[in-house]
């Protein structure tokens, strides 16, 4: 925890540092070069904007790239728009469903609570361990370009500008935007923005099933063993070492919480590669130790499951660093799919509920009201969730 703390204070001191320098030394140069007469090349197609823990990547020419894509398959894009409001008016209904389950599981069977209960925020550093960043920011560029770039498209096909698109990064947490004339789609017809707001999150969901298919197709959806992600200096197994039994006792997730090995003379240990003996300690002998207690004894200071490839040859690290890819982007990309279409403020659900409420509600007055109070249960039972995962479970990280 000490090493997260300080990673992320020299990350925040090189952040304000590189502020300064842009802020204090680039900015004072522009006007030295201006009196000398030097011109100043204005750029409209490209802007980058740093400021104190924010970078801003921000392209104005982005309008006729889009049109050409909508004007090669017109009639696609017409289908994937329409597909995008239903799957999205089911996104928006199962994640309220999901979350009042959830939340009713906690409070009324908690001795169903388990690992498929828990609502977290991906918030890197705290909720994740740095050591997934790299898989992390892979999902979050496939979620981005995919959900921006539909956002896009289809907001050319239906006609209106689009201003700019980019990419941000607040601290270490990416972010990207395609950004509409405001103007222009708030005076749109209730049907055009619920096409363009719902195109965001039927891309994440395309992207996450696929992920989700690719896992099944090139890995055997079953546990082969514990790999050593972490080892002591002096452990005795290497890392990257697939550890599939300890004395004929399969090693996995389960195993290594429920399973008691009774400690003999020898330690037979056998992985993907090789089958390790080793000499055990006279006075643990004839005891009955966890299998994750023997595990850490070895000098393994964290596992992770291992799933077979299908694929022959295939060596552990490269097969092991795959399917995190594709499980780090199914889980990003369909977390996003479902939590972006809850109503709330800043997210397109509630685009998508206020347009559909003033189609049918004459009211303003009564539409505000309606996504205000659908706002504030989304926002309580979002909350509510993530209390109640950190209260069974205490804090963890992914």
């Amino acid at each position: 925890m000490v090493e997260l703390v300080n990673a992320l204070a020299v990350l925040a001191v090189a952040w304000v540092g590189a502020f300064l320098i842009h802020r204090f030394l680039v900015r004072r140069l522009r006007p030295a070069s201006a009196e000398a007469g030097a011109e100043q090349p204005q750029n409209d197609r490209l802007s980058v904007s740093l400021y104190p823990l924010l970078l801003i990547v921000r392209s104005r020419r982005v309008a006729r790239p889009l049109d050409i894509i909508t004007e090669k398959s017109p009639r696609l894009w017409d289908a994937v728009s329409r597909a995008a409001v239903a799957t999205g008016l089911g996104l928006m209904a199962f994640a309220v469903y999901i979350l009042s389950s959830n939340l009713s599981t906690y409070l009324f069977r908690p001795e169903q609570v388990g690992g498929q209960n828990i609502v977290i925020p991906l918030i890197i550093g705290v909720t994740i361990r740095l050591e997934n960043l790299p898989y992390l920011f892979i999902a979050f560029a496939i979620v981005l370009i995919t959900h921006e770039g539909l956002h896009g498209i289809i907001a050319r096909r239906e006609g209106l500008p689009v201003k700019s698109a980019g990419v941000f990064f607040v601290f270490i947490v990416p972010g990207g935007f395609v950004e509409p004339d405001e103007q222009a789609f708030k005076s749109a017809d209730p049907g055009v923005r619920i096409r363009v707001a719902a195109v965001g999150s039927f891309a994440n969901l395309i992207v996450g099933l696929l992920a989700v298919l690719a896992m099944f197709s090139f890995f055997v959806p079953q546990e082969a063993g514990l790999i050593a992600v972490q080892v002591e200096e002096n452990s005795r197994i290497p890392v990257n070492e697939v550890l599939l039994s300890i004395d004929d006792v399969p090693v996995n997730s389960y195993t290594a919480r429920t399973t008691l090995i009774t400690i003999s003379s020898v330690l037979r240990i056998k992985t993907l590669e090789t089958e390790y003996v080793f000499e055990t300690n006279p006075e643990v002998r004839g005891r009955d130790l966890p299998l994750g207690t023997i595990i850490r004894g070895l000098g393994v200071t964290q596992v992770d499951t291992y799933f077979q490839p299908r694929l022959q040859g295939v060596d552990p690290v490269s097969s092991y660093t795959f399917y995190r890819t594709l499980y780090w982007l199914q889980l990003v990309s369909i977390g996003v799919a479902v939590f972006n279409m809850l109503p709330i403020y800043m997210l397109d659900g509630s685009i998508v509920l206020r347009a559909m409420l003033e189609r049918y509600v004459k009211n303003p007055k009564r539409v505000v009201g309606l996504v205000n109070a659908a706002a504030i249960l989304c926002v309580a039972l979002l909350v509510s969730n993530i209390a109640m995962t950190y209260s069974f479970f205490g804090f963890f990280q992914l």
